[in-house]
């Protein structure tokens, strides 16, 4: 409430909703939405919830041991994502429908430290295409369509 008083231009929204239950997540979210069309606000989102993100955000950036793993538009990046921890963020979403079952991305391993980032592709450890390239070489950004950028050697 302070930071939209003095009517900004951007606010950056650090998980907003983490620690809530969903209903109260759907009313702040609700009104996020509604406070960036009545007061002409733009959000930076950041959310470990990448289907909330989705809901929030024109475009997405996927960042994995604070590297940007992919950016896009926010349908193209749900719908045709091109970067396998994308890939596992999404198959972790629930489904709507509680008798769905969808196949889960599974990782293998651990989250390397941040601190102690392994050469090459900082997703390698985990990815499931990894391979001696990934561990040697950190892949940059490419566009792979218009604004959509990936930093996998396989994308």
């Amino acid at each position: 409430a302070r930071s939209i008083s003095v009517k900004p231009r951007l606010v950056i929204c650090d998980e907003p909703t983490s620690a809530l239950d969903v209903s109260v997540q759907s009313q702040i979210i609700n009104l996020l939405q509604d406070l960036k069309v009545e007061n002409d606000i733009s959000y930076i989102f950041i959310s470990h919830n990448i289907a909330v993100t989705a809901f929030m955000s024109h475009r997405i950036g996927v960042m994995y041991l604070g590297k940007m793993v992919e950016i896009g538009p926010s349908k193209a990046v749900l719908n045709a994502p091109k970067h396998p921890y994308t890939v596992a963020l999404l198959a972790a979403v629930p489904e709507k429908d509680p008798t769905t079952r969808k196949e889960r991305a599974r990782l293998a391993g651990d989250i390397p430290s941040p601190i102690d980032r392994p050469a090459g592709c900082p997703f390698h450890p985990r990815c499931p295409l990894a391979a001696d390239i990934c561990r040697t070489d950190p892949p940059l950004l490419r566009e792979l369509a218009p604004g959509h950028t990936v930093a996998c050697h396989f994308a």
